[in-house]
């Protein structure tokens, strides 16, 4: 019952959380053109590579170790990563610093943007372990309410620079920073009162060893995600950019209900996997099937509706959306396996995967790009993608203690 209840709740707050921005769409690509939507598109790109390397997914440490340790030790795992967190960030500012002075508007960003990147992560972080722990606490209201309250601020700050002191693209930069710096301070009291944070830390070798290879594994994920935007505009141009981007946002709507979905059963998978309960694995089976059913009623209704909300100067994006809808489907399968290799503690496997992937993704971004256009660049995404969930789900069967297979012998059954 709480399972069903945590999903209304989560569904309620993801739909919410991105119907914001989907119904302020018309808006904001009346007051934005495909080129400056194109500029923050690249903006994004740099921030993406930026944030796997200030921190490494170090939210990972806490799902894995928090149905398996005490509290006392949970509190000491939370307090090393907020040290490491400070010393990555401050390293990042080191870093950002030296590449404003070796590059003039590196990225053809303004330097300022480039001092930003670092405070928004730093601030998403905190938000992130707040976030982590009331989800495995199953506090799916507590959860929901924050991030509608960081998605409302960042809204309002961005309507307001950009109607008010046309501010253009860099709004949306500063609806991010403003947003989660406010709530970020709620964050890291409400931590600091779940947990005892002290100077008494967890090993930061074990932090490391399952962080590290999460840099590359992310990094991978970042170069399929958003490498198709530097060769679209390399080969074709930045407004081409701006299309693709907006059919991205659009395709995402498949996203937010998977998401949704995993949001809720993380907790309920992984005690599962802790629990070795065989029983999980048929009603995986048939998520993975419920997934690429919504996919293809999410991209039919798309088709109806992408020409009421989006700016006729858009309407071409309108061509990606299928395989971008696809493309949130298998990665939806990912995470289900994604999960079972987390929980076996064999992360470096993730710098293997997304490196073949990633290096895939960049071979079929040029030469798909080069036959279709922007169409080429989100079905180079799909394919390395699926490519993605093809070898995840391979090593996640083989190193799980659960039988995977068994599920398709004839004759096989599991106890209940």
């Amino acid at each position: 019952m709480k399972l069903l209840i945590n999903f209304f709740l989560y569904s309620g707050t993801e739909i919410i959380n991105k119907a914001i921005p989907f119904l302020l769409l018309p808006l904001i690509t009346k007051y934005l053109t495909p080129a400056e939507y194109g500029i923050y598109g690249m903006y994004q790109v740099l921030l993406s590579f930026f944030v796997p390397i200030f921190v490494m997914n170090l939210q990972t440490n806490i799902t894995r170790n928090f149905f398996k340790v005490s509290p006392e030790k949970m509190s000491r795992i939370l307090s090393s990563l907020l040290l490491i967190l400070h010393i990555h960030i401050f390293v990042g500012l080191i870093l950002v610093y030296v590449l404003t002075l070796l590059f003039n508007n590196p990225f053809n960003l303004p330097s300022n943007i480039l001092y930003i990147m670092p405070i928004i992560i730093y601030a998403q972080t905190i938000n992130t372990f707040n976030l982590t722990i009331l989800r495995n606490m199953e506090k799916a209201l507590q959860y929901g309410t924050i991030k509608i309250i960081i998605t409302f601020i960042n809204y309002f700050i961005v309507l307001s620079m950009l109607l008010f002191f046309k501010e253009g693209w860099i709004s949306l930069v500063y609806g991010a920073m403003g947003s989660h710096i406010l709530v970020s301070l709620y964050s890291f009291f409400s931590l600091k009162k779940s947990f005892t944070l002290q100077w008494k830390f967890y090993s930061f070798k074990e932090i490391y060893t399952i962080s590290l290879p999460l840099i590359f594994h992310i990094l991978g994920g970042s170069i399929i995600s958003l490498s198709d935007r530097i060769f679209i505009e390399e080969m074709l141009n930045i407004d081409k950019v701006g299309l693709y981007m907006i059919g991205t946002q659009f395709g995402m709507i498949s996203a937010i209900v998977i998401n949704t979905i995993m949001l809720t059963l993380n907790p309920w998978i992984y005690k599962r996997l802790s629990d070795e309960d065989s029983t999980m694995i048929p009603k995986m089976y048939l998520l993975m099937v419920g997934f690429l059913i919504l996919g293809i009623l999410i991209w039919l209704c798309s088709l109806y509706i992408f020409p009421y909300m989006i700016d006729k100067k858009f309407i071409f994006a309108q061509e990606v959306i299928f395989w971008i809808v696809m493309t949130f489907v298998i990665r939806g399968w990912y995470q289900i396996f994604f999960n079972v290799i987390v929980h076996e503690g064999r992360t470096k496997l993730f710098m293997y995967i997304t490196g073949v992937g990633g290096v895939i993704n960049l071979i079929l971004n040029y030469f798909l790009i080069k036959i279709n256009g922007i169409v080429g660049a989100a079905q180079a995404t799909l394919l390395s993608y699926i490519i993605i969930f093809l070898l995840t789900a391979y090593f996640a069967i083989r190193y799980s203690k659960l039988k995977w297979i068994a599920y398709f012998r004839r004759g096989e059954t599991y106890d209940t």
